[in-house]
């Protein structure tokens, strides 16, 4: 078994076509570049349980040989980034299940999985694959262009991909920056595989969501970081398509996926303490500002006009309030789709997965930096959770005199925990842990459902006064300004129930063993 570590860009077809000529790649080529066709099958079980279990089984079609691959991906290896990969020659063209009993297919009952593997999507690429010699380090270069294709679907593949074959797994880091910079690539946030599956299940343009992170208890803490930010940029960056394609939910993960990133920088900033760390941050909080707009102009018409149409159908003022939300919705989506088709945020995805993979925070050699790095995740994770659930109790009593702003804090500082416990839950394994996290984040749920239907609120109030600032006479204004005049009057009629709701959670919380103990 090999840790295929590798970096996938996605590039433009002409540019990666054009780079095996840039004069500064041929001066690193240290072989003869090797061209070829290859086509390569995956296979699965009707019900996809090798996807499920975060593997890919391949049969690769080579010049004259036939190749089996297998790779698992538990999350606890950054993604694409670092792979578990098992790989052989084989005699026909079906999977060779014999050969996998030492394998990650070794979790289930070979003879059994075999009799229900079907082929369920092809790859066919022609392959350049250049040997670089970079900084004393051995690498290759490989240069994809083709196609996918499951049944009458198909999506054209056009990567680039930067795998360490001996040397230091850093160094892709800084040729990956030179060949995007070279050809305009981004981050290839998808695998072979990843497409293969989204053109079966037609999911190609459809939300997507957080996968659980697997992260092991003596693991040093700056690899789980990997693990963790890795995840939230897939996370984020993969429902890019789903809003080019127009879809709220889109918009929603991806701003899930971001606040969920950004929870992980707060998380392990101990860590992270170097100006490049700054840099992703402004960048981060750039996109989630581009987003945030249409999202709440969503929230705001989905969750509570809607819903107070319904109770109120004689009140025809809503519907006019709804015709302009609507508008704006589609503007402010608008707004979102032109950020993630941006050259800025092609940047984004880019550096802040190169500064996951190697950025001055995983490299520095500063003893207090390698120390922290260093810590096993569970002792790590204890100290983080444990300080921040001090703070949160301790402001939780206080809940009823808090003002706006405060009460903002608190929720973002009980959302950032409840990341935590999401990113730690595999750390601490056991009945008992279970048991106790999942109280602990029912409790911290309760109280941040609560703070966040308030916040909302605020925001509803910012947006009324946006709606109603229209030229004097206008005869939409009136209809807006009664519409809005009966949602707020309901808004502030649950505001006492809401506060109830809150303080019931948070009464709970100091009685709630730790799970980390």
């Amino acid at each position: 078994m090999d840790h295929e570590i590798e970096l996938k860009l996605d590039a433009p077809a002409k540019a990666a076509a054009r780079l095996p000529k840039a004069p500064w790649l041929r001066e690193l080529i240290s072989a003869p570049v090797h061209r070829r066709r290859i086509a390569s099958v995956y296979f699965d079980t009707p019900s996809a349980k090798l996807r499920a279990a975060g593997i890919s089984l391949r049969v690769r079609h080579i010049d004259d040989k036939i190749v089996q691959t297998i790779k698992y991906d538990p999350k606890a290896f950054c993604g694409a980034f670092r792979r578990q990969e098992w790989e052989w020659e084989i005699a026909g063209n079906n999977p060779d299940l014999d050969r996998a009993t030492d394998t990650a297919l070794a979790q289930f009952n070979l003879k059994k999985l075999g009799r229900k593997l079907r082929p369920v999507f092809e790859t066919k690429v022609e392959r350049a694959a250049i040997p670089i010699s970079h900084h004393d380090n051995d690498l290759e270069l490989a240069i994809d262009r083709g196609e996918v294709r499951a049944g009458r679907r198909k999506e054209p593949i056009s990567e680039i991909e930067i795998e360490v074959k001996d040397g230091d797994p850093i160094d892709v880091v800084s040729l990956a920056r030179r060949i995007a910079a070279e050809t305009a690539a981004g981050y290839g946030a998808k695998t072979k595989a990843q497409r293969g599956y989204s053109l079966i299940t037609d999911e190609q343009h459809r939300p997507i969501f957080a996968d659980k992170v697997i992260l092991h208890p003596a693991m040093p803490a700056g690899q789980a970081f990997q693990a963790v930010g890795f995840s939230c940029l897939h996370h984020f960056a993969t429902n890019q398509d789903a809003i080019i394609h127009d879809d709220r939910e889109g918009v929603h993960q991806m701003r899930v996926g971001l606040r969920r990133f950004r929870a992980a920088i707060s998380i392990f900033k101990e860590l992270l303490g170097q100006p490049d760390t700054d840099v992703i941050k402004r960048e981060l909080k750039w996109l989630t500002e581009r987003l945030g707009p249409a999202r709440d102009l969503d929230v705001m018409l989905n969750q509570s006009v809607r819903p107070l149409q319904q109770k109120k159908p004689e009140a025809h003022e809503l519907a006019a309030l709804e015709s302009d939300l609507q508008g704006r919705c589609l503007a402010a989506l608008s707004t979102a789709k032109a950020a993630v088709e941006s050259d800025r945020y092609r940047k984004l995805v880019l550096e802040s997965a190169l500064w996951l993979a190697g950025g001055a925070w995983f490299t520095s050699a500063d003893p207090l930096v390698v120390a922290r790095r260093d810590i096993p995740i569970a002792d790590f994770a204890a100290g983080e959770l444990s300080r921040r659930t001090v703070k949160i109790v301790k402001r939780s009593k206080k809940l009823c005199a808090l003002d706006t702003r405060r009460r903002h804090k608190l929720r973002i500082a009980i959302k950032k925990a409840r990341y935590g416990c999401e990113f730690f839950a595999s750390v601490y394994e056991g009945r008992k842990p279970e048991r106790r996290r999942k109280k602990f984040t029912a409790a911290l749920k309760g109280i941040q459902s609560a703070l966040g239907k308030l916040n909302d609120m605020q925001v509803h109030g910012k947006l009324a006064r946006q709606l109603t600032n229209r030229r004097p006479g206008d005869a939409k204004q009136t209809q807006t300004i009664l519409a809005i005049g009966l949602l707020r009057g309901r808004e502030d009629a649950d505001t006492e129930t809401i506060l109830a709701s809150a303080l019931k959670a948070a009464r709970k919380l100091p009685d709630i063993k730790p799970f980390w103990r």
